[in-house]
């Protein structure tokens, strides 16, 4: 582990790929962040990164779960929005206290892939790849949530500076049109 660059603390940006957990010998949870085409070593658990980057831009990891848990009528393995100024969310491959759990950015992702021996390979969009022990189902199962949380915050941002939006009530329509991929209509073509 000497060939990566060691770093005490870390927040989350634009050019942040994944967080993965690695047990050192002493049995502390420390995280391998893949950072465009950097490798670190960081003394944190990829948990508590996700947590300082929260109240880096603002907001508790806490508030963030609760808001995706509302909006989206999600339970678990709860897809986290970092930076919404940017489109900056990760998702969870586990439960987030899961030793195993890595987290990955949504937006950085150009390909998945699933491997011989029933893993998955990730293709980010600078080519990096990272191979994780976690089934495709999953995998594409957290991409659709992410994306569907995705959809409905920027829908409610839009309908939130436009009085002319239809809004749809109620968060089961609106996760269930954004899992559909449903474009959202202006009242003027509904007329």
């Amino acid at each position: 582990m000497d060939q990566y660059n060691w770093i005490d603390t870390f927040e989350i940006n634009y050019y942040t790929l994944a967080i993965v957990p690695i047990v050192m010998k002493d049995n502390l949870i420390y995280s391998k962040i893949y950072q465009d085409k950097e490798i670190y070593l960081c003394k944190l658990s990829p948990l508590m990164i996700i947590k300082r980057s929260c109240d880096y831009f603002c907001c508790s990891y806490e508030g963030r779960r609760e808001g995706t848990r509302k909006l989206m009528n999600y339970n678990h393995k709860l897809p986290i929005i970092i930076d919404e100024s940017n489109s900056v969310y990760f998702f969870p491959t586990h439960s987030p206290n899961n030793v195993d759990c890595v987290w990955i950015s949504f937006h950085n992702i150009l390909d998945i892939k699933e491997t011989e021996d029933l893993k998955v390979a990730i293709t980010f969009r600078n080519l990096q790849q990272l191979n994780i022990d976690v089934s495709l189902h999953t995998i594409n199962n957290q991409l659709m949530r992410t994306n569907a949380l995705k959809t409905v915050q920027q829908y409610n941002i839009e309908a939130s500076k436009n009085s002319k939006m239809i809004y749809k009530k109620g968060s089961d329509k609106r996760k269930k049109l954004a899992e559909n991929q449903v474009t959202y209509s202006r009242k003027k073509d509904l007329e």
